[in-house]
């Protein structure tokens, strides 16, 4: 069976990997994404890298990171693309303080989002990562019942086979100034996140909402998604992620919900932020509860919703075509 999975994996590979317009992005990505020197050791069983790739996200980051520490995470690889808010000076900063902190420089203005995380998740790898779970500034990743790391060892050991692990999805936004209480959605958006054990051959797809990666699928994480936490920081997400996206192909429908955003005046936007703060859908930025939402402190938590105030609700799609 693994002879056979490993066979599959590597035809994947080539046939996705070797078409000429991934083989175009990857060139890109190769030439302006510049690595850290990274320790090259032996694979730790249980190793666990978080990999990300950022810009101006100077207000979220310091959280992001210190949360994935405290989870357990081993090493945290995070690729820097062209911020100019003075996200790049903090995480040098970090960086210089811990060692299990990597910063990667990113040149590449096009949004080639699948290629630079795939990249980014591969350079783990050979540093010897067991478990990669590729993050975006805004999540905050969790387990029930015990810690990040713990969930991910703990499958590694009772269910060898899983390959990608799902993480259910949570959209939270402030109640107030931001940081402090957050409006979080009870009903998780589709699609969620992935974690993966780490492939050379593995691929991540646009937004990590998923992976190929041989073996078996398991469920269990869940993420604190704090997309939007001001009315400037929403602004700018909107109309710098459409410019990224429209570097990156124009006549895709990658990330519709910025475009739709972007086009927007800011008195419109102004109304935007003031309806989902109360706790109401816009659909003009594709911005959807699923309900019912409930007032927590996320930052204060070590594991998923230790009180248990989140009913269980199915799952929504954050586009009302879908």
């Amino acid at each position: 069976m693994k002879l056979r999975e490993e066979v599959a994996q590597t035809a994947w590979f080539v046939k996705e990997q070797g078409r000429l317009d991934v083989l175009r992005k990857r060139r890109l990505v190769r030439r302006g994404l510049h690595l850290p020197v990274l320790p090259r050791r032996r694979r730790t069983p249980g190793e666990i890298w978080a990999v990300t790739m950022v810009r101006d996200e100077l207000d979220v980051l310091g959280a992001t990171i210190a949360h994935l520490f405290a989870q357990g995470v081993d090493h945290v690889l995070v690729s820097d693309n062209l911020s100019t808010d003075g996200t790049r000076e903090l995480l040098a900063e970090l960086a210089s303080r811990n060692s299990q902190l990597h910063l990667a420089v990113d040149d590449e203005p096009a949004y080639h989002q699948a290629e630079k995380m795939t990249r980014l998740a591969a350079a783990a790898t050979r540093a010897g990562a067991d478990w990669i779970v590729p993050f975006d500034a805004d999540e905050f990743w969790f387990a029930p019942g015990g810690s990040l790391a713990d969930h991910l060892r703990t499958l590694a050991r009772e269910r060898p086979d899983v390959g990608i692990v799902r993480a259910a999805f949570h959209n939270m936004l402030p109640v107030g100034p931001w940081p402090g209480p957050m409006r979080m959605d009870a009903s998780p958006v589709v699609p969620g996140k992935v974690a993966i054990r780490s492939h050379p051959l593995a691929t991540l797809s646009v937004g990590n909402h998923g992976a190929s990666r041989v073996g078996a699928m398991a469920d269990g994480l869940k993420v604190a998604h704090a997309a939007y936490r001001s009315l400037g920081q929403l602004t700018r997400k909107l109309r710098q992620g459409t410019d990224a996206v429209m570097r990156t192909d124009p006549r895709s429908g990658m990330a519709r919900h910025w475009r739709a955003g972007a086009a927007l005046s800011d008195a419109d936007l102004r109304e935007v932020w003031t309806r989902i703060t109360s706790g109401e859908s816009d659909d003009r930025i594709n911005f959807r509860f699923g309900g019912p939402t409930v007032t927590v402190d996320p930052w204060a938590w070590t594991l998923w919703d230790p009180d248990r105030v989140l009913p269980d609700a199915p799952a929504h799609s954050m586009y009302a075509d879908e």
